[in-house]
């Protein structure tokens, strides 16, 4: 959904909100790599619970960075 708002927001030639949208689409990247990252890591682990329990408490520990639009006047 995030790509088609970007695909309108440029055949519109609403550069702003195609600026705004960018981070979204930056984010969206970033978290399909961060879940293939785990998946990829549970595959590895298999059956052993003790992996499990240490990916479940590093994943606990993320963060959630809110975007940052700068405003120029």
């Amino acid at each position: 959904m995030i790509n088609d708002l970007v695909d309108l927001a440029l055949k519109e030639g609403d550069h702003a909100t195609n600026i705004f949208l960018q981070w979204f689409v930056i984010e969206q990247i970033e978290e399909e790599a961060s879940t293939n990252d785990v998946v990829q890591r549970l595959k590895l682990m298999g059956d052993m619970g003790n992996g499990l329990f240490m990916i479940d408490r590093e994943l606990a520990q993320r963060q959630f960075n809110l975007p940052t639009i700068s405003t120029q006047e």
